[in-house]
């Protein structure tokens, strides 16, 4: 369902372009479907009334939801702002910042839109990593330059995007193995009791022991 909201384009056009692209249904039906994948009273269903169902009037309905909705250069704006936003936050309210796990997948989301969009890695490294940057708390930023200056190669050809997201996500997962570590030795209390038993025991038995 697509109600409009620009951020919501890229995935709703991914799915939908199936039935658009299908050569098994005629023009009509593919009105109907896009019809029916609009959210009742928004913008994009507006837009969408304003056609009758016809054959002909199908291409040129999805030209006009493209022009509004799905534009490249409107896009880019938007998730490019995304990434200055969540700069903002970082920089404002460092202590209400998400957790490194959800930061890294709303930054993989915002990235992969824009490669999608045109704005490969390659073209637009040089502008998105020092903004990925910007959005990790000190504590993470400190380890990643730790990396760069610990590594025998070149500190230029390190401090890359893909690089930066390739250490994130290795960050994440070790929190997460981390977690699972203590998770597991908080459910195992009773080991501790039956370690202090046993040493009980042995202190118990060692007397004897020594008279023998």
């Amino acid at each position: 369902m697509f109600s409009g909201d620009p951020k919501e384009y890229l995935t709703f056009w991914s799915i939908f372009s199936k039935i658009h692209d299908s050569e098994e249904l005629t023009a009509i039906d593919k009105f109907q479907y896009l019809y029916q994948s609009m959210v009742p009273d928004s913008k994009a269903a507006r837009l969408i009334s304003n056609f009758p169902i016809t054959a002909e009037n199908y291409p040129k309905t999805v030209e006009q939801l493209k022009l509004r909705f799905g534009r490249e250069d409107l896009l880019v704006q938007i998730y490019a702002r995304d990434l200055l936003l969540l700069v903002l936050k970082n920089a404002t309210t460092a202590k209400n910042a998400p957790d490194l796990a959800t930061l890294y997948d709303m930054l993989e989301t915002k990235l992969r839109a824009l490669e999608s969009l045109g704005c490969t890695k390659e073209k637009f490294a040089d502008f998105l990593e020092p903004l990925v940057e910007s959005c990790l708390l000190e504590n993470v930023l400190r380890a990643w330059e730790r990396r760069i200056s610990e590594s025998t190669d070149d500190a230029t050809s390190q401090r890359s995007l893909e690089k930066l997201m390739c250490f994130l996500r290795h960050e994440v997962e070790s929190e997460e193995m981390i977690r699972l570590a203590r998770e597991g030795f908080g459910k195992d209390r009773g080991s501790g009791a039956i370690r202090k038993n046993c040493q009980r025991s042995v202190h118990k038995d060692e007397p004897t022991a020594r008279l023998h």
